[in-house]
């Protein structure tokens, strides 16, 4: 896979892409943008000038892998759908799709990389891991203060997308390569950078990022602890779940963000019209479905949402608290209002279609791949899951990582089995 053309050295310059976004995203402002458009701009590049002839063919490689572009692209066919049959245009809700719509280019510009590449890019997740975990603990000094947004992004998707850079770095310890002492200064750096990031939600305050925690910590467990029998990962799998919810649920800064939930629920069965953080979830939830069950088919469009939500306001059918705000804080329940039944479809296939494709490859015979694979997985559950307190991807640098992850953990799996492949014919 290696580039022969040392004028133009495609490999380095898409590794370099790669390993500088890789750790710098929740970073840099800029640094999801840049990276994206610096990858779609080689992969353009290469189709034009037929610049690489190591990577795959291009239609072939599209054609092969149509159900998985299929679904990356399901918000973007949703929203064209919405704008087409209600002739309501607005190109800037393109924008922040088009990530995942254009991930087969990016995904197939990565195999540029060569395999040690790929191997190398876990220290990219380290590396972004342990300066997010940094960012974290300033941002909120020390945890004394809770911020509510971190430069570009909400505190919330900021604490979710670091945890994932966290599980990547743990399941990357299944990358064996270097010698013993290597390996062994690198598996500390990796759990360091793993429980850096839980410590970053920790101070996050963040309760839709805890909730993912056991369900990631469990991914993680399975696919480290792929050596040991079944009954026995399983059990290894619920005590470590055990006693790290344990040990958050003994911090009083966890059990005071609990118990306010349990008081704003308690307020809200008493009195639904409540302002509450928990009671204004629910207020847009059932906001939301009433939105969809009035135009089911294809919501009320992007651009629409928060002017119908205005409206209701003034028309006094919900609070002024809840006319206010720019989201469902769900992800299902705000693609439904605004884009109907298609968007409940584009989410569910850019969800669930990677989750199946990632997760059948957890029982290959090769650890760097079934590592691979659970980092897919982790991070296809964990937007799944954090979709579930808030809607990931209405803020770019959300939809910069989950396609750009997915592209690199995607191409990775598929380089890694064709090499396995080859390997296994020359035999």
């Amino acid at each position: 896979m290696q580039s022969k053309n040392r004028i133009f050295p495609f490999d380095w310059i898409v590794f370099s892409i790669l390993f500088s976004t890789s750790s710098l995203i929740l970073i840099g402002r800029k640094v999801g943008n840049l990276g994206f458009y610096s990858l779609l701009f080689v992969a353009v590049v290469c189709i034009l000038f037929r610049a690489n002839h190591h990577l795959p063919e291009f239609v072939g490689f599209v054609r092969k892998f149509w159900k998985f572009h299929l679904a990356m692209a399901g918000m973007f066919l949703a929203i064209l759908a919405n704008q087409l049959i209600s002739q309501d245009f607005a190109v800037r809700s393109f924008d922040y799709p088009s990530r995942m719509a254009l991930f087969f280019l990016v995904a197939w510009v990565c195999l540029l990389c060569g395999e040690k590449m790929f191997r190398w890019l876990q220290w990219s997740y380290v590396l972004g891991a342990i300066l997010s975990t940094v960012k974290m603990y300033i941002i909120t000094d020390g945890g004394t203060t809770r911020a509510q947004y971190v430069d570009f992004m909400p505190i919330i998707e900021f604490a979710d997308m670091a945890l994932l850079l966290g599980c990547f770095s743990i399941l990357s310890i299944k990358y064996q390569s270097g010698s013993a002492l290597a390996q062994r200064i690198g598996i500390a750096a990796k759990i360091l950078a793993g429980v850096g990031t839980l410590y970053a939600a920790y101070l996050s305050d963040t309760r839709g990022a805890w909730l993912a925690i056991p369900f990631l910590c469990a991914i993680v467990a399975i696919v480290l602890f792929d050596h040991i029998e079944l009954k026995k990962k399983l059990i290894i799998t619920l005590l470590g779940v055990a006693v790290l919810t344990g040990l958050f649920l003994l911090s009083p800064r966890v059990q005071n963000r609990i118990h306010s939930a349990e008081q704003d629920i308690n307020v809200y069965a008493k009195d639904s019209a409540s302002d509450t953080s928990v009671g204004t979830r629910f207020g847009l939830w059932k906001t939301s479905m009433m939105l969809f069950a009035e135009h089911p088919m294809i919501g009320i469009g992007r651009e629409n949402f928060r002017p119908t939500l205005q409206r209701l306001g003034q028309e006094g059918k919900i609070s002024p608290v809840i006319a206010r705000q720019i989201h469902s804080h769900n992800e299902t329940f705000y693609n439904m209002a605004t884009l109907g039944s298609f968007g409940l479809i584009g989410l569910m296939a850019l969800y669930i279609v990677p989750l199946l494709f990632f997760a059948r490859k957890l029982r290959h015979e090769d650890s760097e791949l079934r590592a691979t694979a659970g980092m897919g997985l982790t991070l296809s559950v964990g937007y799944m899951i954090f979709g579930l307190t808030d809607v990931m991807f209405m803020w770019g640098a959300c939809d910069n990582f989950y396609a750009l992850f997915m592209a690199i953990m995607f191409s990775h799996l598929h380089q890694r089995e064709r090499l396995l492949a080859l390997s296994k014919a020359a035999a």
